[in-house]
């Protein structure tokens, strides 16, 4: 199941209003999750963001290191006083033997544990999920690199994930917004991205199930980019003038079986049309598509290199500049939407 979540910097007194309407506007949206530092001397912060996670029913983790736990009189065997916070996990930062964190896991209070998926030794991860209880109790989240040019590509963070995906523990990233350049981001290659666009290019990955916006004051439109990516993502298609009924009723549609090919991507929907043979063209990088004389099926092709024309695909539009580079992001059955966009 795909997760979204909000950065919260709980332990800010100066910023905790602001916070907390941050945190009320993402879980009327639907958000699950929220994640914090956490600071022993401002408690209160904490206590009022887990307040709004447990009303809307969101998972609230922070982030502990051995001086954390022992600031507040924990430690690796006695989590107690996290659970009368009513944090909902721990996601261990660094630090941490790989025996305390089975003892972690190991806890009886419900608390999940967060490993540390950018820097933890796969080699050993088999050994601590064998060693672990309930594998229920444990997540992976990756960190985040606010500085430019210092975070992860996008092949090593699917590398690293996939090792935690194939033994059942759910994986996040943190995802920048495209005022911060200098923002927290797990991948390089996001920044500058919308949350939207990061969010898809995420979920499309398959085997990362959580996004966090990195940025602790997102805007409203921030948020609900990543509501819609979670649930598809969003493709803008420039329309051609003379477009027909028909064909638009490829925007009409959420595309649920997407394939991937070596040429092109393929859309495709039962739906019965009347698309007649019309504007056949060379097809191009981005140009859109849709087979003619199909009547009980729509089928939508994205070309990703040049071919010749062919009397069976209508090119009806093109896909936006801005949105070319999901075509080489794009994952076998992720959701699909097309959205038109008017030639001026």
């Amino acid at each position: 199941m795909r997760s979204i979540g909000i950065l919260s910097q709980a332990w800010r007194k100066e910023k905790i209003e602001e916070l907390k309407a941050i945190a009320e506007m993402a879980g009327k949206m639907g958000f699950n999750e929220i994640w914090s530092g956490i600071d022993p001397h401002y408690v209160e912060g904490i206590k009022e963001i887990a307040k709004i996670a447990e009303k809307y029913n969101m998972y609230f983790f922070v982030d502990i290191n051995p001086d954390i736990l022992r600031d507040f009189g924990a430690s690796p065997s006695n989590l107690k006083i996290f659970k009368e916070l009513k944090i909902g996990g721990l996601r261990a930062d660094y630090g941490f033997t790989i025996d305390e964190l089975i003892k972690m896991a190991n806890n009886d209070l419900g608390l999940t544990i967060e490993l540390n998926a950018s820097i933890f030794p796969l080699e050993k991860l088999d050994y601590l999920v064998k060693n672990v209880k309930n594998i229920e109790q444990l997540k992976a989240s990756h960190d985040f690199y606010p500085i430019k040019y210092t975070a992860l590509s996008l092949e090593d963070t699917i590398r690293k994930s996939r090792e935690f995906k194939q033994r059942g523990i759910p994986v996040a990233v943190f995802i920048p917004t495209p005022r911060e350049i200098e923002g927290r981001t797990t991948v390089e290659m996001l920044r500058g991205k919308s949350t939207g666009k990061s969010a898809s290019i995420i979920f499309n990955t398959k085997v990362i199930d959580r996004v966090i916006i990195g940025d602790p004051f997102p805007t409203e439109e921030d948020l609900r980019e990543v509501v819609e990516a979670r649930e598809y993502t969003k493709i803008r298609v420039l329309v051609y003038p003379g477009i027909t009924e028909e064909e638009k009723k490829v925007f009409s549609i959420k595309f649920e079986d997407v394939r991937i090919k070596e040429y092109s991507i393929a859309l495709n929907a039962i739906v019965k049309n009347e698309i007649k043979p019309r504007n056949i063209t060379r097809r191009f990088r981005g140009a859109v598509t849709v087979m003619n004389n199909r009547p009980n099926v729509i089928e939508v092709w994205i070309f990703k290199k040049e071919v010749e024309a062919d009397k069976r695909f209508n090119v009806i539009g093109e896909v936006l500049p801005e949105d070319m580079d999901l075509l080489d992001y794009l994952g076998e059955f992720t959701p699909v939407k097309l959205i038109p966009v008017e030639m001026k």
